[in-house]
């Protein structure tokens, strides 16, 4: 008995330090959008973007979630289990801004936004960063 319980403590032990190596590891990255510097987390796998931002308390100012598609597509989101309001920005394959939506709360759950063209990839910002940084369609990302 005593045998099991170590060998579930040391278990337990391990899956703790693994899961916070993991998460210290976990790659953020700079990018310029005009004037304005972003630090973004990235989300390139199917449970990655399906998570996204949900269940978080909230996003720091020019912190951001960059969804990586492996090709163009409508694709839309929603703020489901969301817990704040943030902005949406789809990007095509030439990094250029196509359609923005703004200040999306997570009342607005189940609507799916999305656009008429297709992108590569979406930014997901705190409410207002777009906004307040003059960030608009047309204007380019550089990765």
């Amino acid at each position: 008995m005593k045998k099991d319980l170590i060998l579930v403590l040391v278990v337990v032990g391990v899956m703790v330090f693994g899961s916070f190596i993991l998460n210290k590891n976990k790659k953020t990255y700079t990018f310029k959008i005009g004037e304005t510097i972003m630090k973004v987390g990235i989300a390139n796998t199917d449970e990655e973007r399906l998570k996204g931002l949900s269940g978080r308390e909230s996003l720091k100012e020019g912190e951001g979630l960059l969804f990586i598609f492996d090709a163009e597509g409508y694709y839309g989101f929603w703020m489901k289990d969301m817990k704040f309001a943030i902005d949406i920005a789809w990007i095509d394959k030439d990094n250029k801004i196509i359609y923005i939506e703004n200040n999306v709360s997570p009342e607005t759950y189940p609507k799916v936004f999305q656009p008429l063209l297709q992108s590569l990839y979406v930014l997901e910002a705190p409410s207002g960063f777009l906004s307040k940084n003059n960030i608009k369609i047309g204007d380019f990302i550089a990765f």
